[in-house]
Order: C-alpha cells, then sequence, then structure tokens
C-alpha cells in the first residue's frame, strides 16, 4: 500500500511533532489553516470523535489535518483491500495495517503521551490552572487528538471488514490492551446510531407466513426439464477452466440448477470474484434461473463450497467485481445456458 506521505507517523515522530520549535509559532499556521480545505471521504465513516474544539490557529490546523489525513488514509484502506477480495489478500492487508501498524501506532503514542506529560487534564477547559504554557497545552491537544483519530481509523476498518476480523476491539479495549491508560467515564468515540423507520406492521400475516415456509434451496435453471445437456456443457467447461473441482460428479452439478435441497454442495476451486460474476450472469444479466427475492447469495452459499471444503459467508459476495483475467472465460461458460 503506497502513499505519499504518512502523515500520522509525521506528527508522532518527524517533522510535523508539534513540540519542535518550527512548529511553536502560532502566528504561521494561520495562512495554513485558511490554505488546507476539508477533504470529503468517499464514504460514510460509521464512528464520530467527541472533542474539544482547537484553541488557536495551531490546533485549528492541525485538527483539520488530522481529521482529513483519518478520512483519506480510511479511503486508501479501503480501496486496496476492495481491489481484489481474496480471502488470503483481505486477512494480509488487515493483519498488516490493523496489527502491525496501528496497534504498534498506538501504543508508541500511549508512552509519548507519558514521557511528554500530554495529559488530558491540560486541555480540560473546567481546568484553569492549567492555562499558563499555551505551548504545553496546544502540543497535548494535538497528541490527543492523533490518538483518538488512530484509535477511529482502526474501528473504521475493522467495521468494514468485520466479517474477516477475528478478534475485534472495542474503545475501551485500546486503554486496557495499547494504551496503559484508565478508561474514561464518557468513551469519545461513539458509534454513529442511524435511525431506522419502521414499516407498517402487514395486517395479513397469513401469506407473510406461506412465503417464509418455502424457501429457496437452490437455482431453479428455466430450461432444466428440457434442456439438460446445456448444463452438462456447462460442467465440462466449468471444470475444463478450474473453476470447480474435477472430481465433481454430473449430477451433483445438476442438482445445484434443480431447486430442490442441496447435501452435497460443489467445490468451487476459483477465486470468489470469478464465482461472484458466474453467479451474476446467470441470475441478475441473463436471468437464466428463476427469480430468488434477492436471496441469490445465500443461495450460492447453500450450492457452493470454496476449493478448502469451507462455507461461503454471503456478505463476502458484497462488493465483488468481474475478474479482468478470467471474466471471458465465465461469459463463454454461461453462454452454453442460453
Amino acid at each position: 500500500m503506497k502513499r505519499e506521505q504518512d502523515i500520522f507517523n509525521d506528527i508522532q515522530n518527524k517533522g510535523l511533532r508539534p513540540w519542535l520549535d518550527i512548529n511553536s509559532v502560532d502566528e504561521v499556521f494561520s495562512q495554513k489553516f485558511h490554505s488546507l480545505k476539508v477533504y470529503t471521504s468517499n464514504h460514510h465513516l460509521q464512528y464520530q470523535l467527541t472533542f474539544d474544539r482547537p484553541i488557536d490557529y495551531k490546533t485549528k490546523y492541525y485538527h483539520r489535518l488530522i481529521l482529513n489525513t483519518l478520512k483519506m488514509d480510511f479511503d486508501i484502506i479501503f480501496k486496496t483491500i476492495d481491489e481484489d477480495r481474496d480471502e488470503s489478500l483481505i486477512l494480509y492487508w488487515l493483519d498488516n495495517i490493523l496489527n502491525k501498524r496501528l496497534k504498534t501506532q498506538l501504543r508508541d503514542i500511549g508512552t509519548l503521551i507519558k514521557q511528554k506529560d500530554f495529559a488530558l487534564s491540560y486541555i480540560n477547559p473546567k481546568n484553569t490552572s492549567y492555562q499558563i504554557d499555551q505551548q504545553h497545552k496546544a502540543d497535548t491537544y494535538i497528541m490527543q487528538l492523533l490518538k483518538l483519530a488512530l484509535m477511529q481509523l482502526y474501528l473504521e476498518v475493522q467495521e468494514a471488514f468485520k466479517d474477516w476480523v477475528a478478534d475485534e476491539l472495542i474503545v475501551e479495549d485500546f486503554y486496557t490492551q495499547l494504551l496503559l491508560e484508565p478508561i474514561p467515564e464518557k468513551l469519545p468515540i461513539q458509534k454513529i446510531q442511524i435511525l431506522e423507520i419502521e414499516p407498517e406492521p402487514v395486517k395479513k400475516r397469513k401469506p407473510k407466513k406461506e412465503v417464509e415456509s418455502l424457501p429457496f434451496y437452490s437455482f431453479s435453471y428455466k430450461q432444466y426439464p428440457t434442456h439438460q445437456d446445456k448444463l452438462t456443457d456447462l460442467w465440462d467447461s466449468l471444470k475444463l477452466n478450474n473453476f470447480i473441482s474435477t472430481d465433481t460428479p454430473l449430477p451433483t452439478f445438476k442438482k445445484i440448477f434443480s431447486g430442490t435441497e442441496i447435501n452435497n454442495p460443489v467445490k468451487w476451486t476459483g477465486k470468489i470474484s470469478e464465482l461472484y460474476y458466474f453467479i451474476k450472469l446467470i441470475y441478475t444479466d441473463f436471468k437464466l434461473v428463476e427469480d430468488l427475492k434477492q436471496d441469490q447469495w445465500k443461495v450460492t452459499c447453500k450450492c457452493f463450497v470454496d476449493k478448502d471444503g469451507n462455507s461461503y459467508i454471503f456478505r463476502q459476495f458484497r462488493g465483488q467485481k468481474r475478474p479482468s483475467l478470467t471474466g471471458h472465460k465465465i461469459d463463454k461458460a454461461v453462454n452454453l445456458l442460453k
């Protein structure tokens, strides 16, 4: 993951450290602040920070810089991981970003805050006894905000890819496991609550129960009764291109297009993006199978397992794209069903 500049690291360890002499004069930050535009993220962040207002131009500049970097970093991370939803790559990136990078930065900033005596009490607006040293107060403000931004970035990445995160952290864990600080009485990071409007209750409940009592077990190929030979051709094509296991029995393969219950799912030996594109073609694009009321990915999980025999999670198909290298092979295979 290439980045032109690691701003968080520069603030913590390099030339943007607020306590350096070059960064000590408040007046120089007035122009910097007004020339720094607010960055708008490409995604809706799931968490929000509660922090005091900046106290001068220096803290105004760093405040905007830190929040801009938080949003920009998340956009870069999301794009990097989302480009190829191969499970091994996702796990690699998450380990690299969450465990190796962000946890390390949080441990380091916890140590730095203690060494520099950047305690929250110095920026408490109700505590007037700490108003004498304005430089130290500004530096404390900046480093405490940086600490929270690193925590939020961790939570945003964890939330975006939670299906692949085995050990989820909550806000309190950062204080007890990484920062070694007391947990604040009022947590400064909260998940944004989205108010959902409840739909009006359905008066006739009986039809709804009838629908719910008829689950979709598998795909129903529209030409199944008359042209099962096309399924045989598809079976040959998918095996030839290593999309399904070569030892897949033909009856097992045909059954996933029969609409009946599946006891032996087919082993998909290709990438998840290739399975996504295959289902998209037969269900969404060409409508070669019957309507599943938007449950096509749940049905996919019933009909297919990965190359190791593990079940898919339907959320894994969210955000998948046409595989650039093998998409044409899947196009040819699906054309056999038309």
